[in-house]
């Protein structure tokens, strides 16, 4: 029964960091437990009147899958990029669903669906089962999942390209657009001007984070690298080309680049941050406890690293150690 409650403890305090942590170390990673090519979970809910609907991944379409918040910005603003979706894509192989958290009331989703003019479902995750299963790090959260059921991509949090990153990537999965237009549509225009070398790595290291939120990690990388080779001891740019790395899993060039810049900056909570995850990706679960533990010590608003220590615990099966450390992420939150 202890054990029930530690999990279900995990879960919640899980949810919970999750609705204020806007980035992850390593990358642009909003679900924990999907990865690209990984089978969707099928799972039942009750929408907002009570009734149960069951969804299964490999219906034969595309799905725009979003977990939300209904009180939060953020979360309405991606709603109004949902709807704007669904009018266009309607009929077209392509459906949406949206999830909302716990707390979430049907006043609430009564409200967004009159205002927004929402004509797709919202179900309601009252008791995070869920968002646990999928291991959502952030709200909003978004994934694409292809006819074939597996999950495709994923998209953290909520920006003004939301509607040509997912929408294009649901297009791409249903045929309606190719690759290369879809490479076009969110790759940013490069300025031709060029500046003074260190502030050319600065333009670099922003066009390669703009492309990292975008899913484009190899793409990123090839900037950040340009920004390292111009820029050698810039620890943002290492740092940023490690978290590019960490996204297409080559995390034994991103532990160097990850080492590289704390060696430039000792005292970057970011970099120790970066090693931990990479540790922590890797199985390597007391060395990533010991790097995330300096950067907890390192930074004054140490909440992203007392959640990685959480999830470094319970990936090691230390469950008390895991509720302890996301309590510790969720007080900080709540006093800020």
């Amino acid at each position: 029964m202890a054990r029930r409650t530690l999990r279900g403890s995990i879960v919640l305090f899980t949810a919970l960091t999750a609705l204020f942590l806007s980035t992850v170390p390593g990358g642009a990673a909003a679900f924990r437990n999907m990865k690209e090519g990984s089978p969707a979970l099928p799972f039942t809910l009750k929408d907002f009147e009570g009734k149960d609907v069951e969804w299964k991944p490999d219906s034969g379409k595309v799905t725009i899958l979003s977990f939300l918040k209904l009180s939060q910005d953020r979360s309405l603003d991606q709603l109004k990029d949902l709807v704007a979706l669904h009018k266009e894509l309607s009929g077209k192989g392509i459906d949406i669903l949206a999830v909302a958290s716990y707390g979430d009331t049907a006043a609430e989703a009564k409200k967004a669906v009159s205002e927004l003019g929402i004509a797709f479902p919202i179900l309601h995750d009252k008791d995070q089962k869920v968002y646990g299963d999928y291991g959502l790090f952030i709200l909003p959260a978004t994934g694409v999942i292809g006819k074939d059921g597996k999950f495709a991509f994923e998209h953290g949090s909520h920006g003004r390209d939301f509607r040509d990153v997912v929408g294009g990537k649901a297009k791409v999965l249903a045929g309606l657009m190719t690759e290369d237009d879809y490479k076009k549509l969110v790759t940013p225009v490069e300025s031709v001007k060029k500046s003074k070398e260190e502030g050319e790595a600065d333009r670099l290291i922003s066009l390669g984070r703009t492309l990292l939120k975008r899913g484009m990690p190899d793409k990123a990388a090839e900037r950040f690298a340009k920004a390292v080779e111009l820029d050698p001891k810039n620890a943002a740019a290492r740092i940023a080309y490690g978290e590019s790395l960490v996204a297409s899993k080559k995390y034994d060039e991103a532990l160097v680049q990850f080492t590289k810049a704390k060696e430039i900056a000792p005292s970057s909570k970011e970099a120790a941050l970066g090693i931990g995850a990479v540790h922590l990706e890797k199985g390597e679960v007391d060395k990533a406890i010991q790097e995330i533990s300096d950067a907890a010590m390192l930074n004054p608003k140490p909440e992203k690293a007392y959640f990685w220590l959480g999830a470094a615990y319970e990936k090691k099966g230390d469950l008390p150690n895991a509720v302890k450390y996301y309590k510790k992420a969720v007080e900080k939150i709540i006093k800020e």
